[in-house]
């Protein structure tokens, strides 16, 4: 009886052996068709889901570059290597992937991949797949995620959201908070930014504000961000156009807030940038006016924005306001105080600057 038992178990055993290898192929011409995509996704728990290129490694988008134009190049192209394709029937992507790819050639001839609009680039410190150490350099280099609203600099508007496959997005003076006004012919020149479901939709990395949905009158969820429904414009034909700002005066882009408020047990409510890092006062500054200088200004960069960017309060009741630094930069105040970072904050969280030299205090709200 036990020479039978033996028996059965191994046949079961080369039984179990034989469906591996009959079936092995199969993945194995999976996992071949997934690592020949141009651009995937990965994961990780800090930054949710977000675009990778060959080997895994992660892309990246660079905030001043406009649509289908990079100015990245020289040293910035060697730290940052622009992902390219030999041609455009060569891109291909993970369908999982919402949104619209596309090539445009660089100064050198080669194509480099888009997504809505973004030139895509690695970063040369990233090793391995999942590194993402490029991420927030300069606080102009951002992982890309496949977001439905997300942040793009527009040349004209500065910072405005965009939905999921880059067009611009626009909100309606008529309407009230999460209710929508904008209904049938209006809805068709108008069409509202819907999502299937509200699981559906995924904000953009770093993008402060309060994200809802609103059932319209023919059951669709509509997108809202701080209460009010976001529609795109049928007249923007491509990415990058803005053709609705200020239409019949009641439509408008929308601007992401520019500040946001974190908290920590030992200092309270106190004041970040739209990426969660700590700001800062400095006790001899007067208002309107920054005296942080040279060495100062190194270890206490100024938090600017560009000279088109508009500023957006949120919920918060002090006053923003800039000072112009140059041509192209503004320094952002609240409640004149101008704001700065500390070189010693790595990660959102960190308030190392608190009472450094009794004269640097975090912001309150």
């Amino acid at each position: 009886m036990l020479k039978l038992r033996s028996l059965i178990l191994s046949l079961l055993v080369m039984l179990v052996m034989l469906v591996m290898l009959a079936i092995s192929p199969v993945y194995a011409q999976d996992a071949t068709k997934e690592a020949t995509f141009t651009v995937s996704l990965s994961s990780s728990k800090d930054l949710g889901k977000f675009l990778v290129g060959k080997d895994g490694l992660t892309l990246y988008s660079f905030t001043p570059d406009s649509v289908n134009t990079s100015v990245c190049y020289d040293k910035c192209a060697t730290a940052w290597p622009p992902l390219t394709v030999d041609s455009a029937d060569k891109l291909t992507t993970d369908a999982a992937i919402l949104g619209t790819f596309g090539t445009f050639a660089r100064k050198d001839g080669a194509l480099q991949v888009t997504y809505n609009g973004m030139p895509l680039y690695y970063w040369f410190k990233d090793a391995k797949a999942g590194d993402t150490t490029g991420n927030r350099i300069t606080r102009t280099w951002w992982v890309v995620p496949p977001a439905t609203v997300y942040a793009h600099e527009d040349a004209k508007l500065g910072n405005v959201l965009v939905g999921l496959k880059g067009m611009t997005l626009y909100t309606y003076a008529k309407d009230t908070a999460d209710t929508s006004a904008c209904v049938d012919k209006c809805a068709t020149n108008w069409p509202p930014l819907t999502v299937k479901t509200a699981d559906a939709f995924v904000p953009g990395l770093y993008l402060p504000g309060k994200f809802n949905t609103i059932t319209r009158a023919d059951g669709t969820l509509q997108v809202t961000y701080n209460g009010q429904p976001l529609y795109y414009y049928a007249k923007d034909q491509a990415i990058g156009d803005a053709t609705g700002e200020n239409v019949g005066k009641v439509w408008f882009t929308v601007v992401p807030e520019t500040l946001t408020v974190a908290n920590k047990t030992d200092l309270g409510d106190f004041l970040t940038s739209f990426d969660g890092m700590t700001l800062y006062a400095f006790a001899k500054d007067t208002p309107g006016v920054s005296t942080c200088t040279g060495d100062c200004a190194k270890n206490w960069p100024a938090y600017t924005i560009g000279v088109n960017d508009r500023l957006a309060a949120g919920a918060l009741k002090g006053k923003l306001d800039t000072i112009k630094v140059d041509a192209d930069t503004l320094l952002v105040t609240y409640n004149g105080a101008p704001l700065y970072f500390f070189a010693k904050d790595k990660v959102p969280g960190d308030a190392n600057g608190q009472n450094v030299g009794n004269v640097w205090a975090v912001v309150k709200p």
